[in-house]
């Protein structure tokens, strides 16, 4: 009876590692890529599971071995696999192909019973996937339980209708069921056990390529954010040869120009490398290779560069490579695009700039000429001081508005503007400042800044007293900003006026204002627009944090030009 049993068990194991080598196969392709995880299938893939199980249960039972009056088989092993990953309709089809067949085509005693508890356990085991596929880990084990108790359920029906011919002899039952209930327990949890540890390293594979991916992605987003340079561009090909590590070379062109990083690992692929990286430094191209690849990248329907990686001769790029590649080329062509809009931003708030200064020019021009015909005739000397502040001044406000200037600077065109509104004003007027020494040379801020900001403060806050007044410039430092303000006890503002100050319209007071608060905005951003605060007869306070820009030297310094 014992070597009876061995043999069972040998015979059935036989073939159901020939079935799990199969499986191992399968358990690589998409077939079954999430068939652990899934659950629901389309029609296609519950068709596919039908046939492949079906398949798997018929042949289970022809590769058998009588013992006990009965035949060993790994049956149930198809159509327990076939409810576990396919659900109800696989396995309860594959379980009414594989019943159907054992009871009209396998001639034995117990040829209907067998059949109906085969139809029975696809049906069960169908039934079984949703408590199944909730167990996020260790399936293996869940399914060992399962099945085992699917087989249990099995034979004891089975026991149950073949009495008392099972009383009478329950050796040959025992004989019979514990090889199936052995191998065929163990067979179900190696296929989910294989299931499982082939979906975690796709998974694995898969979340380490996208995290690489998303890597590269970022490191090409922070090093082109300096614009396309040498220095951003040559980055790009390290990032790119770092990602696929496959690869011996990767090139960039721009502009004409030829950026290579090598990443050769043999004495061929130096030698490979340098002969292709030559042909490419001369002719800007390579012709067509299967280990070469070639990526236009685009602006507007027009080539304005290329991405080309190259592996070993013999070597082909895989699917993910050439996408990967492909999306870095389109990155790439975003970000150009992005900058290109940049710079045309740029350009239109420049424009819009030197727009705000003409508005701002001739408004502090009339006032000033109407002081300087003041003193023509009966103080010729003070005119001649009056257009010279007045000549220093409009040759400040010609300075390009996207250079920053010293503070140095700005302070010396407010000092211009002091003394013409002081030739007006008199004694009504006082200025003082709250500037270190070196705050005044190493600051850098926008050109008539602050200028603007004083003017309004002397003709609508302090000359408007008849007693005059005072303004106060200054500048209180911080970590990451200058909080830049101008107070004066002028006549102040009222509430609802406040409320609509920096509000553009077409006629309006305050102009300087507006048109420092639109510079800052359009420089700088929203969080830096000028605020306001004023109390009638009080006086009114206007400051504005703005982003330290520290002085630089510049190449002309550096050359000593």
């Amino acid at each position: 009876m014992y070597n009876t049993f061995i043999n069972g068990v040998q015979h059935v194991w036989l073939g159901i590692s020939i079935f799990l080598l199969l499986i191992l196969s399968f358990s690589r392709t998409t077939i079954f890529r999430n068939a652990l995880t899934a659950r629901y299938f389309d029609r296609k893939r519950l068709v596919l599971f039908t046939v492949l199980f079906s398949a798997m249960a018929v042949s289970g039972t022809y590769w058998s071995v009588s013992a006990g009056g009965g035949i060993i088989n790994f049956r149930a092993v198809g159509i327990m696999l076939a409810g576990f990953i396919g659900g109800p309709a696989v396995g309860s089809i594959t379980g009414l192909i594989a019943g159907l067949h054992r009871a009209f085509f396998i001639n034995t005693d117990a040829s209907y019973i067998h059949g109906g508890l085969s139809i029975l356990q696809g049906i069960a085991a169908g039934f079984t996937t949703n408590y199944l596929k909730s167990k996020h880990h260790r399936l293996w084990l869940w399914a060992l339980i399962y099945a085992f108790l699917l087989e249990v359920l099995f034979w004891a029906f089975f026991a149950l209708l073949t009495w008392p011919e099972t009383v009478a002899n329950p050796n040959a039952l025992a004989l019979l069921s514990l090889p199936i209930l052995i191998t065929n327990t163990i067979a179900v949890s190696l296929f989910i056990g294989v299931l499982e540890v082939s979906t975690y390293i796709w998974d694995s594979e898969k979340t380490k390529t996208t995290k690489n991916t998303f890597d590269a992605i970022q490191m090409i987003f922070s090093t082109l954010q300096a614009g396309f340079k040498d220095l951003t561009v040559t980055k790009i090909t390290e990032i790119i040869t770092t990602a696929l590590p496959s690869l011996i070379w990767t090139a960039v062109i721009y502009k004409n120009r030829v950026y290579i990083r090598g990443a050769y690992k043999t004495k061929e692929d130096r030698t490979q490398g340098e002969a292709e990286t030559s042909i490419l430094r001369l002719q800007k191209s390579l012709p067509d290779m299967p280990h070469v690849l070639t990526f236009p990248v685009r602006w507007q329907n027009e080539i304005i560069g290329y991405i080309i990686a190259a592996k070993s001769k013999g070597d082909t790029f895989t699917k993910m490579g050439i996408e990967f590649l492909n999306g870095v080329c389109h990155i790439v062509e975003a970000i150009y695009e992005y900058e290109q809009m940049k710079e045309e931003k740029n350009l239109l708030a420049e424009a819009e700039i030197r727009a705000l200064q003409a508005q701002i020019n001739p408004h502090f021009l009339y006032n000033t000429l109407n002081t300087i015909s003041f003193y023509v005739r009966s103080d010729p000397e003070t005119a001649r001081k009056l257009i010279k502040y007045l000549s220093d001044y409009f040759r400040h406000s010609l300075n390009n508005p996207s250079k920053f200037i010293s503070l140095a600077e700005e302070m010396r065109v407010i000092d211009c503007y002091i003394q013409l509104e002081r030739a007006r004003f008199s004694d009504r007027l006082s200025v003082t400042y709250d500037f270190s020494e070196d705050m005044l040379e190493n600051l850098q801020i926008p050109p008539l800044l602050l200028q603007p900001l004083v003017e309004n403060a002397v003709i609508h806050g302090v000359i408007k007293r008849e007693e005059g007044g005072t303004v106060r410039v200054g500048l209180i430092e911080h970590k990451t900003y200058n909080k830049i303000y101008v107070i004066d006890t002028g006549v102040g503002i009222s509430r609802r006026k406040l409320k609509t100050l920096l509000i553009d319209r077409k006629r309006r007071d305050h102009i300087g204002l507006i048109n420092v608060h639109q510079r800052l905005v359009s420089i700088f951003g929203e969080r830096c627009g000028l605020h306001i605060l004023s109390k009638e007869g009080k006086g009114t306070i206007v400051f504005a944090n703005v982003p330290k820009v520290e002085k630089t030297k510049g190449k002309d310094d550096e050359h000593g030009n």
